[in-house]
């Protein structure tokens, strides 16, 4: 435990001080303050370097998916494993040039109560991680396959637009997506296992609790954020 050199943090601003000191290779320089939010300063690191880092990141290098595939049983039942084998990814790929590799970012983000005892009482990370990464890797969290990709502005209690304020700073985030031409040539990387690849970077999933799912759907609370059953038919309505 000696040479862990672990370092405590009392807030906001000590921890984002010890996050621009990360050496793997997304120092000071990949984060981005942005100040005329409605609820706050909006922290967030470079989209584009996020996803370049966990493409290129030697650690993953046996663990990268790049192809999708199709796995059946003995009695040719279709398999849906890891995301590379859905429709999803097949579908995608027929609308993209001849020889592209698709990179879907998996966004994560829960509002987080960390105490009564101080002014910073709530955090609203945004996580990233990447689907060409297996799913065993990503569930472990030692491997540390997910990027904190932003840091929301938390309203107080009792405000009134969060959720056009939500989407105002997730928008901010995730705008370098707003900009990809998928009929285009794509963005040139580096993976780790030593080939560069054109990659074509989408939104596949968005991962989060009821309360995320109804917020960023836009729906009225106690409706069911995928699909149009009646609320009276849902659980939604009792919890």
């Amino acid at each position: 435990m000696d040479n862990l050199n672990i370092e405590s943090f009392q807030s906001a601003n000590a921890l984002r001080k010890l996050l621009s000191t990360l050496r793997f290779g997304l120092g000071n320089d990949s984060w981005i303050e942005d100040h005329p939010h409605i609820f706050g300063t909006l922290y967030y690191s470079n989209f584009f370097k996020c996803i370049q880092f966990l493409l290129a990141h030697l650690a993953f290098q046996v663990h990268l998916d790049f192809q999708y595939v199709r796995l059946a049983d003995s009695e040719s039942c279709r398999i849906y494993s890891k995301m590379n084998t859905g429709d999803w990814w097949w579908d995608t790929q027929d609308q993209l040039p001849a020889g592209p590799t698709i990179v879907p970012v998996i966004c994560t983000s829960i509002k987080t109560h960390w105490t009564n005892f101080s002014s910073d009482q709530h955090a609203w990370p945004l996580n990233l991680m990447i689907g060409n990464i297996r799913k065993g890797i990503c569930h472990t969290p030692i491997k540390h396959a997910g990027i904190l990709g932003g840091l929301i502005p938390c309203p107080p209690n009792g405000a009134k637009n969060t959720d056009e304020a939500w989407h105002s700073t997730v928008g901010t985030v995730l705008s370098p997506l707003r900009n990809l031409n998928i009929t285009g040539p794509g963005l040139k990387w580096n993976c780790a296992d030593g080939f560069q690849r054109q990659c074509y970077t989408l939104l596949p999933a968005w991962v989060g609790d009821y309360p995320e799912q109804h917020m960023l759907a836009q729906v009225s609370y106690g409706s069911c954020p995928m699909c149009e059953i009646p609320t009276r038919c849902s659980d939604f309505s009792t919890t």
